[in-house]
C-alpha cells in the first residue's frame, strides 16, 4: 500500500495527549500489520490489540457493568416489542470505552454518545480534556454499517469501505486512497482477524475505528 496521507488531515497526538497515550502512538507506529482478538471469556466486551507475534500492544474494552445493563435493556425491550426495538434500544444508551496501555494503564476514552442508527463517538484524552476526533457511525435499516473519522476541524481522516458485517472491509484516508484494510482469518489463535496498514497513518487511531465498528456490529 503506497498511499499518502495528507499532513493537513493528519491528527498530531504526540503533542497532545498524555504520556501514556503518546507510549501507544510510539508502539503501535511503523506496523504493517496488527492483529485484533476478542476476549471471548469476557463479561465486558473487551479486544488485545497485537504485534503479528500475538505480543499485546494495547487494550480496549468496555466494563462488565455497562455491557450487561445493555443487554438486559435490551431483553426488556425486546420481550415487549421485538427484537428489532430490543436490539435499538441497547444501540441507543451512552456509554464508554476505555482504552488501556499493555499493563492496564487508561490512556484514551471513547464516548459513545446516545443514537440507535446515528451514532456519534467521541474520542478524548481524560487527563489532558483534549479532543482527538469522533467516529461517525450510520446503520441502514437492512443492518450495514458505514462510518467516519472526523477529525476536531471537521477532516474526514478516515472512512470505512466495505462489508464491515462481515469484517471484509477498506479503510480509506482523507484523499479517498486505500490506507488499510480487515480481514478475518482463521489462525491459531480463535476469534483473531487482522488489520492491514500503510505505516505512514496513524496506527493507534486505526486500530480505534477497526475496534469500534467491531464491537458494534454486533448490535
Amino acid at each position: 500500500m503506497a498511499a499518502q496521507v495528507s499532513p493537513v488531515a493528519q491528527p498530531s497526538p504526540n503533542t497532545q495527549v498524555n504520556p501514556t497515550a503518546q507510549a501507544l502512538v510510539q508502539s503501535l507506529g511503523g506496523h504493517e500489520m496488527l492483529l485484533m482478538k476478542m476476549q471471548i471469556l469476557s463479561f465486558g466486551k473487551n479486544y488485545d490489540v497485537m504485534n503479528e507475534q500475538k505480543e499485546v500492544l494495547c487494550k480496549v474494552g468496555l466494563d462488565a457493568g455497562q455491557n450487561v445493563k445493555g443487554v438486559v435493556v435490551g431483553s426488556a425491550v425486546s420481550q415487549i416489542a421485538g427484537g428489532y426495538i430490543g436490539r435499538y434500544a441497547q444501540r441507543s444508551l451512552q456509554y464508554t470505552y476505555i482504552v488501556r496501555d499493555a499493563q492496564g494503564t487508561p490512556a484514551l476514552e471513547i464516548r459513545k454518545g446516545s443514537g440507535g442508527n446515528h451514532t456519534e463517538f467521541v474520542v478524548a484524552d481524560p487527563v489532558t480534556n483534549v479532543l482527538l476526533g469522533k467516529i461517525d457511525m450510520k446503520r441502514s435499516l437492512i443492518g450495514g454499517l458505514k462510518a467516519s473519522w472526523v477529525t476536531p476541524n471537521e477532516q474526514v481522516y478516515l472512512r470505512s469501505k466495505g462489508n464491515i458485517i462481515r469484517r471484509k472491509y477498506e479503510i480509506l484516508g482523507p484523499e479517498g486512497k486505500s490506507v488499510g484494510r480487515v480481514r478475518h482469518k482463521i489462525l491459531a489463535i480463535r476469534d483473531v482477524w487482522q488489520l492491514e496498514l500503510n505505516p505512514q497513518v496513524n496506527h493507534l487511531y486505526s486500530a480505534l475505528f477497526a475496534t469500534v465498528l467491531d464491537f458494534e456490529k454486533k448490535m
